[in-house]
């Protein structure tokens, strides 16, 4: 239901209807005469006309109203969340009005009078929801105030979040999320077999990686937009931005990559830096392709007995021109490849600039002459989406060439480079479940605080995957993805090495997966933070007491004193020197052992001043630095 100057259409279309059906109806010979004595025939005719007319006029006023901007009530309705019109409306739609948001507010208003052509409700403005929750979401169905919008879909995004100018503000993620909502009120839901939550370069299924690869897209398009926020569209052009998440993500593997950090400062802070890394992977890695490409793992962390490491590598980096290309069927999971896909398709030229006929476009309630050629292909996935409801990738592809055949070689040409040369698989999804392998539930729980079993396709599987089933060795699990794809399980015994044993497992996780149900909307809307944050807590704990324990210890040799005194200057010390190490890294370990040696340099001259004995107060000064020493050791990758 849309509103016309606060009254409601329902409501103004019975005003309308009680003034014209009591006093006239245009005639003849007259010109006007009462609507009683008119035939039952010209009555019905002219309710219909009358119908069609408001109808279109609610479908009008929704594409004039583009943008709606809510805040929460904290009150609820037929268990549903009613909303109301945020207090600062008309700067924050002013700010999102340009741009790529912009764009595709006007592609969401287009998208509903579509759907409203196609026999879908009346059209409805773009909503975006400012509320208290963390992440972004897209939502269907709330009340405006008392209005029922129970089908209307909605962005609900944190209201702390910048709207412009940083990696990941509101002017990129909300085009993120109302592609979404597009996606879902075109083609409907799509099942999903992964049971990890996604990320960028997390290879989850090819359902996933559409839904999310086609959202991503939009941020690279945000940053990218002739009419973007002159804050935004300088992102494109701060490589120091770009150099430090990079060198963050170099730090982190090197962490992982000698795993004799037991509490090191990437991994022990991941929650604290990662999103904002991945907002810059969002642009520049995809721009890049770069997720197209096999990272590099180190060969002990593939011999290991558990691969959890090398699964959190292997998920969390991006690849680069020169590593080996990833899999087919692993890029079309990856949700980081579906986006530098879907960002080089709607920026094609040719595809652009073929334009249809303008029967074509008025489905859209539009002209041709006032589609730019960006939109122009939009407009076409649009069709795509509504009349194949794909499910993955592929689908799109396949759809799009069936819809538009003139513009396959084009296509062919956008997805060729995208995939590396390697053409699109016919082979079958062969999903396995493995409870011999458990993995965290997001790679925020870097330490399986809330652990899932291992769920993948068996055609699009890593090493890292067949490892982790018992009794797999490197040799055989390379040998195994040589040999793909597989029409079925029993082909593995085609594989040089592979015991009937082994098979047997196979066909265990076969049968687990058979009996798992992935609930995609409540593993990503219910994400227990509590225990995955719970692990960070007692390792920075028993972190902190054992270097407490040895700096103690060291402390009481070079000063001797009470076993309680030293226990408590130990602790001191750990604490702030794993905190300050977390925290700041190495930079704020040098500032904070230069503060205390400035101080006890200042104790020593003053002693010396007054004629005592300095020799405490360097001796202090060397305890403390032995006690600080197994904290800093703890943080520290040796080898």
């Amino acid at each position: 239901m849309c509103v016309h100057g606060g009254i409601s259409t329902t409501r103004r279309a019975g005003i309308s209807f009680h003034f014209l059906t009591s006093y006239m109806l245009l005639d003849e010979k007259w010109g006007y005469v009462n609507f009683a004595s008119a035939s039952s025939r010209t009555k019905l005719a002219f309710v219909l006309v009358l119908l069609v007319c408001l109808n279109a006029m609610g479908a009008d006023n929704a594409l004039r109203q583009g943008l709606v901007v809510l805040e929460e009530t904290g009150r609820t309705r037929d268990n549903i969340p009613v909303f109301r019109r945020h207090t600062e409306e008309a700067r924050i739609a002013a700010i999102l009005s340009r741009g790529f948001a912009g764009r595709l507010v006007r592609l969401f208003g287009y998208e509903q009078r579509y759907l409203w052509k196609k026999g879908g409700p009346m059209p409805e403005p773009a909503y975006l929801l400012l509320s208290s929750r963390k992440g972004g979401f897209p939502r269907f169905g709330f009340y405006l105030d008392a209005e029922d919008k129970h089908s209307a879909g909605y962005v609900d995004l944190p209201r702390e979040q910048a709207l412009t100018g940083e990696f990941g503000a509101v002017d990129q993620v909300f085009p993120h999320e109302l592609a979404h909502v597009i996606l879902r009120q075109l083609a409907g839901q799509r099942s999903s077999w992964a049971n990890q939550v996604h990320a960028i370069g997390v290879r989850t299924d090819p359902g996933v990686a559409l839904d999310e690869g086609f959202a991503e897209h939009c941020q690279v398009m945000a940053i990218e937009d002739h009419d973007a926020d002159l804050a935004t569209s300088g992102l494109a052009h701060k490589p120091e931005s770009i150099r430090l998440a990079y060198g963050r993500l170099r730090s982190y593997q090197r962490e992982l990559s000698t795993g004799t950090a037991l509490a090191g400062r990437w991994r022990m802070t991941f929650p604290l830096w990662f999103s904002g890394v991945e907002q810059v992977l969002r642009y520049d890695a995809v721009k890049a392709n770069a997720f197209a490409f096999e990272p590099a793992l180190p060969d002990h962390l593939l011999k290991a007995g558990d691969p959890y490491t090398a699964y959190l590598l292997e998920n969390i980096l991006p690849g680069s021109i020169g590593d080996p290309p990833k899999t087919v069927a692993r890029m079309l999971s990856t949700e980081g490849v579906m986006s530098g896909l879907f960002y080089r398709w709607v920026n094609s030229v040719p595809l652009g600039k073929h334009y249809l006929d303008q029967t074509f476009y008025d489905q859209f309630g539009v002209t041709r002459v006032e589609i730019a050629p960006v939109e122009n292909v939009y407009l076409k996935l649009f069709q795509v989406f509504y009349a194949y409801k794909p499910q993955n990738t592929i689908q799109v592809v396949m759809g799009y060439r069936a819809a538009f055949p003139e513009e396959e070689a084009d296509l062919n040409a956008i997805v060729k480079s995208v995939l590396l040369g390697q053409p699109l698989p016919d082979n079958p999804a062969i999903w396995l479940a493995n409870p011999y392998f458990k993995t965290g539930t997001t790679v925020f729980d870097q330490f399986r605080g809330a652990p899932r079993l291992h769920t993948f396709d068996l055609n699009a599987a890593s090493l890292v995957d067949l490892l982790g089933v018992p009794g797999m060795n490197k040799h055989l699990a390379e040998s195994i993805l040589e040999k793909g794809p597989y029409v079925k399980l029993e082909d593995l015994r085609q594989v040089p090495g592979f015991t009937p044993a082994l098979l047997t497992k196979f066909q265990f996780m076969a049968a687990q997966m058979s009996g798992l149900r992935v609930d995609r909307d409540a593993m990503e809307n219910e994400v227990p933070i509590a225990s995955i944050l719970l692990p960070y807590i007692w390792r920075a704990l028993t972190c902190s007491l054992l270097a407490g324990l040895l700096g103690s210890a060291f402390y009481r040799v070079l000063v001797p004193c009470e076993w309680l005194r030293a226990t408590i200057t130990g602790l001191v010390v750990a604490v702030c020197v794993l905190s300050v190490g977390w925290l700041m890294g190495g930079h704020g370990l040098w500032i904070m052992f230069a503060l205390v040696f400035i101080f006890e340099m200042l104790v020593i001259l003053w002693r010396i001043r007054l004629q005592c004995d300095w020799r405490p107060a360097l001796r202090a000064l060397i305890a403390w630095v032995a006690a600080a020493m197994p904290a800093a050791a703890i943080l520290q990758p040796w080898f």
